[in-house]
């Protein structure tokens, strides 16, 4: 009989429980609002009001801003100037232009100074200078029987058995774009030229007709060569025209005051 009633008591038991669980756990509170199909449904007695929002509200997700994983491409803009660092000097360092040997040396002083760029010299001084253009003459007159006017061939040449420095070419049928693209590699470039042509105003009027001078870089807003032009003492980074110097791009035969025969674009491109 006792068995009989623990059973019945328990069986309550299980009943009560589920129910409770079906009626709290899994049908919710009792008193409370239950969003069905979009809207609030009472349930029970709730103590408050209908909510007036959350109820089948669709959440909208903030954009995820697309990043493009490719590495961004900058582009590295040449520089405006294109100058190297090359000392100075005139082919007639103390002013001594009437004298033939430093009147004729634009070749030999171009020389000098692509070498003192070769080796890293900074300056020279004007009685430095002066003494070396008198050795190379002395030099010339040795080994050549004249120190008068080179081509720009011979001119590479004497750079070679003068000095011992090999590391230069001529190049021939040039345009002032050739230049520049040597400058842009860094390198050194003379060139023989029409100083008439030029019409630098501190030239002895009308100006020399067979001279060299040394190209340093170039100022491509500007479109002018900067040089180093040792036929004046005022020749340090002096300025052309781009097309001015192209113009006045002409070699000349090896001797003093020979005959020019022919228009031939030349320069010699110097390398460290």
């Amino acid at each position: 009989m006792k068995n009989k009633f623990l059973k019945i008591i328990f069986g309550l038991a299980l009943v009560i429980g589920a129910w409770l669980f079906l009626r709290l756990v899994i049908g919710g509170p009792e008193d409370d609002w239950i969003c069905v199909e979009n809207q609030w449904v009472k349930h029970g007695n709730p103590s408050f009001v209908m909510p007036e929002s959350g109820c089948g509200e669709r959440v909208e997700l903030e954009e995820v801003p697309v990043v493009n994983s490719e590495p961004e491409l900058i582009e590295e803009k040449e520089p405006q100037i294109i100058l190297l660092d090359v000392p100075f000097l005139a082919q007639a360092p103390l002013g001594q232009w009437e004298n033939p040997v430093y009147q004729n040396a634009c070749e030999e002083a171009s020389l000098l100074t692509a070498i003192l760029w070769v080796r890293g010299v900074k300056s020279i001084s004007k009685e430095e200078a002066t003494e070396e253009l008198k050795k190379f003459a002395e030099f010339e007159t040795e080994k050549y029987n004249n120190f008068y006017d080179h081509s720009i061939v011979d001119t590479a040449q004497i750079m070679k058995d003068y000095f011992g420095y090999h590391n230069i070419g001529v190049r021939e049928n040039i345009f002032a774009e050739d230049i520049i693209a040597e400058i842009k590699n860094g390198n050194l470039v003379i060139v023989p030229v029409n100083g008439q042509i030029l019409k630098n105003p501190f030239y002895t009027p009308p100006g020399p007709d067979r001279h060299m001078l040394v190209v340093i870089g170039y100022d491509s807003r500007a479109e002018e060569f900067i040089t180093s032009d040792v036929g004046t003492r005022h020749g340090e980074k002096f300025r052309y025209k781009k097309d001015v110097l192209e113009a006045s791009i002409r070699d000349y035969p090896t001797g003093h005051k020979e005959p020019i025969l022919e228009i031939k674009k030349a320069m010699i491109v110097v390398k460290k």
